[in-house]
């Protein structure tokens, strides 16, 4: 922030602060327009008489998601966020302001804050939803062979500038918020927060000191918070990881890295006539009839082409190796061995349509109960996964403030927010 701002930043360090306090205090200095470039409170219309409840039916629906029919339905294109950095040092102040008070502040990240890094968002201003993307539902990767082979295709042209993306301005200023203790919330441990029959997990819960601590919740699978340094134990990845896949027979895991290696070498020649394509498109960019290759939100890349028959997946070897040994078992006792094809891979993340697993949401409700503040950054709030935990933050009375370029869903439902319209990036590290 400012230099006037980091100083006070520094004042309130040294102050003693209780990391279970509840303030409610809340400073609602806001502007009276509700113009794009303009910072405003939302409230909740005394005349119209609505009330937060708890599972509204016109937010809410049993696969976690919105009606979908509406599930990539996009509004108004949002400004361009360079355009209202002129009003930064304002914007900064405002959530400077809001961070008075408050001492177990928790944060809600979204595709917004990752743009900086070169991975775009789906409904920002220039979100993938605005080129006509529709990223890949659960149901269609586990139904069918076909949708793999076409996810695996545009994965192998886009996941290696994915996962060499860097963390921006956003995530760094978070990470040094959150080792200067001003965002961060703690709250009693339970076995509730653990995945069950999980090894992993029992041992985890067994050894658990008795609390959690968690200093920001995700919705992005781009592990750029861990990158920028905020601790990995503090950051609830929502919706998953994308650098990890799980077999889905199985259960195994193993490192995206080493899948894309064997995936490049059984696909060789099909990978080669892609590159050779980017090439072309590369001489003729001023044809403005070629689309060019175009990283998605999920690590995969539009292709003009839409030939993926030939694409070759690896299985998985763990599943490979579990029928050898059963058959070695049967042929020992004469008997007829019984081969099972082995399981298939899918990146350790919620596709649209898939539900976050209970144990993942009962941890961040835990976290949100345990909060004095929400802070909301670069995220629409659009799918119900994370929108629930503003809700739950309204309906607790906890102060709630939103950092984003466009509306979103909270202010669309009539919730009583600050939100300041400002790119993440830049206003959270001034």
């Amino acid at each position: 922030m400012t230099r006037i701002i980091r100083n006070a930043l520094l004042s309130l360090a040294l102050t003693p602060q209780s990391s279970l306090s509840f303030t409610p205090s809340l400073h609602n200095r806001v502007a009276s327009s509700r113009r794009c470039i303009t910072i405003h409170t939302t409230r909740i219309s005394s005349s119209s008489g609505r009330k937060i409840r708890k599972g509204d039916s016109s937010t809410s629906s049993s696969t976690g998601v919105r009606n979908s029919s509406r599930l990539h339905e996009v509004g108004e294109r949002p400004p361009c966020p360079k355009s209202l950095e002129s009003r930064l040092e304002e914007n900064v102040d405002r959530l400077y302001q809001w961070f008075q008070g408050k001492s177990n502040i928790l944060c809600l990240t979204g595709a917004g804050i990752s743009t900086d890094s070169g991975i775009p968002d789906y409904r920002g201003h220039n979100g993938s939803y605005h080129q006509g993307h529709k990223p890949m539902i659960h149901g269609e990767f586990m139904k069918s062979h076909r949708m793999r082979q076409r996810y695996w295709g545009r994965a192998m042209v886009g996941w290696r500038d994915f996962s060499q993306a860097l963390p921006n301005q956003g995530h760094l200023a978070l990470a040094k918020l959150e080792n200067m203790n001003k965002i961060g919330v703690t709250f009693e441990d339970s076995i509730e927060y653990y995945k069950p029959n999980c090894e992993e997990s029992e041992l985890n819960w067994a050894f658990s000191a008795g609390y959690q601590k968690m200093t920001i919740i995700t919705q992005n699978v781009d592990g750029l918070h861990i990158k920028a340094g905020s601790r990995r134990n503090h950051v609830t990845e929502l919706h998953g990881r994308n650098d990890r896949l799980v077999c889905m027979n199985c259960g195994s895991f193993r490192c995206r890295h080493d899948f894309h290696n064997e995936l490049d070498t059984l696909n060789a020649t099909w990978l080669q006539e892609q590159q050779q394509q980017q090439q072309q498109e590369q001489e003729q960019e001023h044809d403005e009839s070629v689309i060019p290759n175009k990283l998605r939100p999920d690590g995969d890349a539009f292709l003009p082409k839409q030939d993926f028959h030939s694409i070759e997946i690896p299985p998985c070897s763990n599943c490979n190796s579990n029928n050898h040994d059963t058959q070695q078992h049967h042929h020992h006792h004469q008997q007829q061995p019984q081969h099972l094809p082995p399981g298939f891979f899918k990146p350790d993340v919620v596709f649209f349509g898939d539900s976050v697993p209970k144990h993942r949401v009962n941890r961040c409700y835990a976290a949100v109960n345990a909060s004095d503040g929400l802070l909301c950054i670069g995220s629409s709030l659009a799918v119900h996964s994370a929108y629930r935990f503003v809700q739950r933050a309204a309906t607790n009375g906890i102060p709630i403030a939103i950092l984003n370029v466009g509306e979103t869903r909270a202010e669309m439902s009539g919730l009583d927010v600050v939100k300041m319209e400002a790119p993440a990036g830049p206003t959270l590290e001034a």
